[in-house]
């Protein structure tokens, strides 16, 4: 199908592709759970690839929470204290970094890898 739309058409499909995801992780003996690690991109030479992550608290009370990222994102949120209400989920920024030539952006599972979770 991509063979009979032509560059220009293939060009719009790779900018309305769906972001690219991980499998899911679990923290603090599974009482929040990282559904997806996502990484959005903007094409261009101006553009960047952003990350974050759907958290969901799987108690039937709310968890308190610190998130530290350990890679060298720009924007990376400060490591306060959040909070997460019972059973509510919640996607939080990662970060994001300016497109490279000839790097590509991370996936679901090498953002997973930097990021850590710790409940209070």
């Amino acid at each position: 199908m991509l063979r009979s739309i032509g560059l220009a058409g293939f060009g719009l499909a790779i900018l309305s592709a769906p972001p690219a995801q991980a499998l899911e992780a679990s923290y603090c003996g599974g009482r929040i759970v990282a559904e997806r690690f996502a990484t959005r991109v903007v094409p261009g030479p101006g553009g960047r690839a952003s990350y974050s992550v759907l958290l969901r608290n799987t108690q039937e009370r709310s968890q308190d929470f610190r998130l530290v990222v350990t890679g060298s994102f720009i924007g990376r949120p400060a490591p306060a204290t959040q909070t997460l209400l019972a059973g509510g989920s919640r996607t939080v920024a990662l970060g994001y970094t300016p497109n490279m030539p000839g790097v590509a952006p991370m996936r679901g599972d090498q953002i997973a890898q930097m990021t850590r979770l710790a409940c209070l």
